[in-house]
């Protein structure tokens, strides 16, 4: 039976899980993509046991609990962590078939040859990044913006699945529009916590997409800017 780390996003701070195996997963409350390897975890036998202690340390914010937890588990951790990979530029060029010009022309064909019939894990998608001159921050950035326009799904937090290919002049017409600066404003305006659904739908009145919201709100989470007090609720730091 597997074993599952338990451990907290460390942009909106919620308590979430994945299967030791996993090097990366997407929080199921920002949609941030974590670095499994970088963060403080508590080792547990199996996923109806990790299950319960997320739903515990959400409840506590962490607390002691989770720090005991942490502590005990750390020896038993070094050992199951995934290794870390080479980078793209510690891959010779002579060693590749001929790539695709352009950066998400080549993210695009890799998912298409490995993320379109089967669900790709992350991990190895990381792997096969480096040979494809991928530089993973940047492709972290794109699977956000992908998910969002529907090109592609997480069926679970630690695979991903391209569901449609669009085509050129669909990706300029789909182009996210950055409302950052508008949604500070209306946090400062309201100077409260806002359920994400009711500033999706208060920019919806404003002919702005749903998906242009979600990634404005992803660009303020990963900048610092908000964070989630509660799921499913957003407030200005």
């Amino acid at each position: 039976m597997n074993k599952f780390f338990v451990f907290m996003c460390p942009k909106c701070r919620n308590f979430t899980n994945a299967p030791t195996t996993q090097k990366r997963r997407r929080c199921s409350y920002c949609g941030t993509i974590i670095d499994i390897t970088k963060a403080a975890c508590a080792l547990v036998d199996d996923q109806h046991v990790a299950a319960k202690a997320v739903r515990a340390y959400n409840a506590a914010r962490g607390g002691d609990e989770f720090e005991k937890a942490v502590e005990k588990s750390k020896e038993r951790i070094r050992d199951l962590l995934p290794p870390t990979k080479i980078s793209a530029q510690e891959i010779a060029s002579n060693d590749r078939e001929d790539l695709p010009t352009g950066k998400r022309s080549r993210l695009l064909s890799l998912l298409e040859k490995h993320a379109k019939n089967e669900p790709l894990d992350l991990t190895k998608l990381e792997e096969m990044c480096g040979s494809n001159q991928l530089e993973w921050t940047w492709v972290e950035q794109q699977l956000t913006t992908m998910a969002n326009g529907g090109v592609l799904i997480f069926p679970r937090p630690w695979t991903v699945k391209l569901v449609r290919v669009p085509d050129k002049k669909e990706e300029t017409k789909t182009a996210p529009r950055d409302v950052s600066k508008d949604i500070v404003v209306l946090f400062r305006r309201e100077g409260k916590s806002l359920s994400i659904r009711d500033i999706i739908a208060h920019f919806g009145d404003g002919g702005i997409a749903s998906s242009s919201v979600e990634a404005s709100l992803e660009k303020l989470m990963r900048s610092g800017e908000i964070y989630e007090p509660e799921p499913g609720y957003l407030r200005l730091v």
